[in-house]
């Protein structure tokens, strides 16, 4: 009987998990740039309960105990699959075609987004709102005119065609490298320059799918009521057999 609690319980606590995931994937629908997560779940066999002897080669898995029904997440995982463009006629909206981040430094930490929404801090700074000013190849990129073109290689220039700044546009080998550390920023990996291409009064959309996310947190909810349900009846059994034992 216990076991069968333990194993209620368990998915109980991953789907309240999968469901603050799917929450924050619907809060962010209409994030510039943002990346969708999933969470990963399995067995706690699968995670830790087995073992290979003393690490010999070939040897087989031995299962620890009798937990290998209960259900554990093992990570949270993000698609980076692109959003999709809007375009915004706002100056100081970019979007990136393709592979690639912007890079941003946050107190003096080099983070990355994809979300190209940015503004003008007191200084003339371009900036990531709440994160910090958005890196050129040569530092912060500082703007002091309102009047200016921007080339699809992300080289911002003035009027008279004097180069103000170039966009540090980076990308990375293995994403799975990188630690989302805000909605739509990561930290993590080895950058690499690359050779996106800008498009200028663009911001890339959030890629989530508020339909599938709407489904997924439906069932999600259905899971979790139904789980409690049964806990509820194991809580009675439990009850009914302590009474059991205090007659006899």
């Amino acid at each position: 009987m216990y076991k069968g609690f333990y194993n209620l319980s368990s998915s109980m606590l991953t789907q309240n998990k999968n469901l603050n995931v799917i929450s924050n994937n619907l809060a962010n629908v209409s994030t510039s740039g943002y990346k969708s997560d999933r969470m990963v779940s399995g067995t706690f066999k699968d995670q830790v309960v087995s073992r290979t002897g003393n690490n010999i080669l070939g040897a087989v898995g031995e299962p620890l105990g009798n937990s290998s029904m209960i259900t554990v997440p093992y990570e949270t995982v993000t698609d980076f699959t692109d959003g999709g463009w809007e375009q915004t006629g706002s100056i100081l909206d970019f979007a990136i075609n393709g592979r690639g981040f912007f890079e941003v430094d946050r107190q003096g930490e080099k983070v990355y987004t994809r979300n190209g929404s940015l503004s003008l801090d007191e200084e003339g700074y371009v900036v990531l709102q709440g994160i910090g000013r958005v890196n050129g190849d040569a530092g912060p990129i500082k703007i002091t005119t309102d009047d200016f073109n921007v080339s699809p290689d992300g080289r911002i220039y003035d009027t008279s065609g004097d180069l103000i700044a170039k966009l540090k546009l980076v990308d990375f080998n293995n994403y799975d490298d990188l630690t989302k550390v805000a909605e739509g920023v990561f930290t993590g990996g080895e950058a690499q320059a690359t050779d996106a291409t800008v498009m200028w009064k663009h911001v890339e959309a959030s890629n989530v799918n508020p339909v599938q996310e709407m489904t997924d947190m439906l069932v999600t909810q259905r899971t979790l009521q139904s789980a409690a349900q049964v806990l509820k009846m194991y809580d009675a059994m439990a009850a009914k057999a302590a009474d059991i034992g205090r007659v006899q």
